[in-house]
């Protein structure tokens, strides 16, 4: 489980915590943050970068390849697309206010790699489980609730 909490000041400072981690959220001071942290959108393409790292050192290590370093950038833009672009067909609720999100990730490995190394390598990025999940979707639910002990306003 993953739990967020935000108080009231700083203003949109997050503490998430997991086990017995923490990591600060927030957000930069031209949208009234601290900038302390890592906004919610950049935390996620931390871990669609350090996903794939991770997916390719376990790769590579299972099949003895002499991988040496892994470096991945992962940039972002939201475009204006052509219904009819082929990548839209059937996923239509990746059009948000007429944009698409398009999420592009820059891979370096050094090594002593074949070019047949490299290309696999190149496939398998594509299956770390948070690209999947980026890629694929997922259904999303929530509620919302009084905290317990909160002062509650009557509303007549």
């Amino acid at each position: 489980m993953i739990k967020a909490t935000l108080q009231s000041n700083p203003r949109f400072l997050t503490t998430i915590e997991t086990g017995n981690h923490i990591q600060l959220l927030d957000e930069p001071v031209s949208l009234g943050g601290n900038n302390q942290g890592l906004t919610p959108v950049q935390s996620i393409y931390a871990a669609l970068a350090g996903c794939i790292c991770m997916t390719l050192r376990i790769y590579a290590d299972g099949k003895k390849m002499p991988l040496d370093k892994i470096e991945v950038e992962v940039n972002a833009v939201k475009k204006t697309m052509n219904n009819n672009d082929e990548r839209l067909v059937g996923n239509e609720q990746m059009i948000d206010n007429g944009k698409v999100r398009l999420i592009h990730a820059k891979i370096r490995v050094s090594g002593d790699l074949s070019a047949e190394q490299v290309d696999k390598l190149d496939d398998i990025a594509g299956k770390c489980p948070v690209h999947k999940m980026l890629k694929h979707g997922s259904i999303i639910t929530h509620e919302t609730s009084i905290a317990q002990g909160s002062v509650t306003q009557a509303y007549v």
